[in-house]
């Protein structure tokens, strides 16, 4: 019974499409920290048609909230990393509960191994890539440029960045551009394009 209460107090629900209304279980504490419902419901949003069928990757996934709200959204698969090997176990209990395996995968490793991984480099090109590290993770900058210099992002894709709302974002990663950003309470999302060094710009500007 107490631990049922925990996990009632620590989930959070998907917000739309096929999965609506279920319960996501989220581990507290160990620098786990959800997306908050505002900025979840703006992220979508704004991506808006091009979740449907989209190859995804959720980096530092957490509780998967973000990788989970895509595939009920309709996303074709999507990739979850997680560091936290509690995390990502609740993570894979989830995904079969929820009978969604066959369309994800969670690596637990970190995230400097992760983007090597085979597994994770032999579903890219990815059409959104999801990157949420801890919002005192000083490396930041450079975590984001070697993810850039893995090349798992489609030439179309896009980048999501979600930082600390005071945190200013750089403007270029390599080839990847600065579109906009949204801040939401002390969540800011930064959203990325690939740049094609060719035309110095690239299309569908979010």
């Amino acid at each position: 019974m107490v631990f049922c209460i925990i996990m009632e107090l620590s989930s959070i629900r998907i917000i739309a499409g096929s999965l609506k209304g279920r319960k996501i279980p989220t581990l507290q504490g160990q620098g786990i920290r959800p997306t908050a419902l505002r900025a979840r419901e703006a992220l979508f949003s704004i991506l808006g048609s091009i979740i449907p069928g989209a190859c995804m990757a959720d980096l530092f996934a957490g509780s998967g909230a973000i990788g989970l709200e895509a595939l009920s959204r309709g996303a074709k698969k999507v990739m979850f990393v997680e560091q936290h090997s509690a995390a990502g176990q609740i993570l894979e209990h989830t995904l079969t509960q929820f009978k969604l395996g066959a369309q994800s995968q969670v690596i637990i490793q970190d995230m400097a191994l992760a983007i090597q991984n085979p597994h994770l480099v032999g579903w890219r090109p990815f059409d959104v890539l999801y990157i949420d590290p801890p919002y005192k993770f000083e490396q930041s900058y450079q975590l984001l440029t070697n993810i850039e210099k893995a090349d798992l992002v489609a030439r179309n894709g896009y980048v999501v960045y979600e930082h600390f709302a005071k945190h200013t974002p750089p403007s270029d990663i390599g080839q990847w551009h600065l579109a906009r950003t949204a801040r939401y309470g002390d969540t800011r999302l930064s959203f990325y394009r690939p740049q094609p060094p060719d035309t110095g710009s690239t299309k569908d500007e979010l």
